[in-house]
């Protein structure tokens, strides 16, 4: 990983961040004036109920997607340029298999794309990448459209993981895991947090946003409604999920 030069600077700034789908009376706000920023070593979860405009967040987080207005910065400059991209590793909530490929030839692709070189370098990381994720090596020969849901969840991650970016965006990264599975992916995710990495993702489980997340933004219906650390965020609520949280959330716009 390429350490960032300045620890001080943001990895992410959003600030008034706004995304309108459609117009006129069929205009839905989807993200409405949510502001937050992420440095490195920092960890953002996004939590909320399905709707509440975590996916957008994260997609205009990553130029995947213009917003409507307010302004959002990577790296120091507009979101989604090819420097930030680079910095970037991404894994969508349900990610794209390319199910005629291997485990290693998959990973090696996006190592590939990512300008990860010369070959017997990028050989090493593949295989580091996979080991990381816990995928058994019998996998790694396997094709992926035989992969089961989990198995496809661990690839993902290989696959953003394996040119060491600065930044992860993480949409759901534990779903269809088993709990040793889970524990796996929160201790990589702890040691790309330790070696300087920024995190930004989305959980609807609390096992992971407590082992993953220093922080976090709650949102409900497009807007922010709570914001702070996980331990002032959760209290003394003992709940095993976040739900509790969530309608806490949902209650400050009611």
């Amino acid at each position: 990983m390429t350490k960032p030069s300045d620890r001080g600077q943001a990895v992410i700034d959003v600030a008034g961040l706004s995304k309108v789908f459609g117009r006129g009376a069929h205009a839905v706000a989807a993200v409405r004036d949510v502001t937050f920023s992420l440095h490195p070593g920092d960890t953002v979860g996004l939590l909320g109920a399905n709707g509440s405009g975590k996916s957008t967040t994260m997609r205009l987080v990553l130029g995947l997607l213009k917003p409507t207005g307010g302004r959002v910065e990577a790296f120091g400059g507009e979101a989604g340029r090819r420097t930030a991209r680079r910095r970037t590793g991404f894994v969508p909530e349900e990610a794209r298999r390319f199910g005629r490929l291997t485990g290693r030839e998959t990973v090696d692709l996006f190592g590939r794309l990512q300008g990860v070189g010369p070959r017997a370098e990028r050989r090493r990381r593949v295989e580091e990448a996979l080991s990381l994720v816990g995928l058994p090596q019998a996998a790694w020969r396997r094709r992926v459209g035989a992969y089961s849901r989990g198995m496809t969840r661990r690839l993902a991650l290989a696959a953003a993981w394996v040119h060491r970016p600065e930044l992860l965006v993480l949409d759901e990264p534990t779903a269809g895991l088993d709990p040793p599975g889970t524990e796996e992916i929160l201790a990589l995710l702890e040691r790309h947090r330790d070696e300087g990495g920024a995190l930004l993702l989305s959980t609807h489980d609390r096992v992971t946003a407590v082992g993953a997340c220093a922080r976090a933004v709650v949102l409900s219906g497009g807007r922010k409604a709570l914001e702070g650390s996980m331990a002032d965020l959760l209290g003394d609520d003992t709940s095993p999920s976040l739900s509790p949280l969530i309608q806490r959330a949902e209650a400050t716009y009611a």
